[in-house]
């Protein structure tokens, strides 16, 4: 596995006022942006994985957390994620100690209005979001795609290509799309 071992990302980060914990192991180089009013935080302990030989799942892309507008990520301590996309315009929550697999996708907007009419006019306002939750020890499978408005529970496993949206208990297994559960 190739890793990479400079400290241009981490002076990027500081420089973009991205928040990170100890230990933060990054492969490849992750696209990590806040916009003006918004945060990102990353706890301690933490892998990205990020370049084409890091997960060998094979990532369609390097890992991006953008939180744009006043939208707010946080990902807890010792979470790995493998070439996903994390995209907040308003707050998604990541637990520790979880597995976001390869290509994965958490929104927590639509990015576009869902009324063709508001989308001609271009009206962001009408842009809808919600939060995003997710507990404690979630294992989220490779493409899976969590929507805006999503809660998992501590223990949740999401299958692999799964598209989540709902909320999900403590220690649920879901799969599926739409994805539901199918084993406690």
């Amino acid at each position: 596995m190739l890793k990479f071992n400079s400290y241009l990302p981490r002076i990027f980060y500081k420089l973009n006022r991205v928040k990170y914990g100890k230990k933060l192991v990054l492969h490849g180089w992750p696209f990590v942006f806040r916009f003006s009013a918004a945060a990102i935080e990353i706890g301690s302990g933490c892998t990205i994985n990020s370049g084409f030989f890091s997960n060998l799942l094979g990532l369609y892309h390097r890992t991006i957390v953008v939180a744009r507008g006043n939208g707010r990520i946080k990902i807890g301590d010792n979470t790995g994620i493998s070439g996903a996309t994390i995209y907040a315009w308003e707050d998604i929550q990541i637990g520790n100690n979880c597995i976001i697999g390869a290509n994965v996708k958490i929104f927590d907007t639509d990015f576009h209005p869902v009324d063709a009419e508001e989308r001609l006019r271009g009206n962001r306002d009408a842009v809808k979001t919600r939060p995003v939750k997710i507990g404690n020890n979630v294992f989220i499978g490779v493409n899976s795609i969590i929507l805006k408005g999503t809660e998992l529970g501590n223990n949740c496993v999401v299958g692999a290509g799964s598209v989540v949206s709902g909320k999900f208990n403590d220690g649920e297994i879901i799969a599926g799309n739409p994805a539901r559960v199918i084993a406690e």
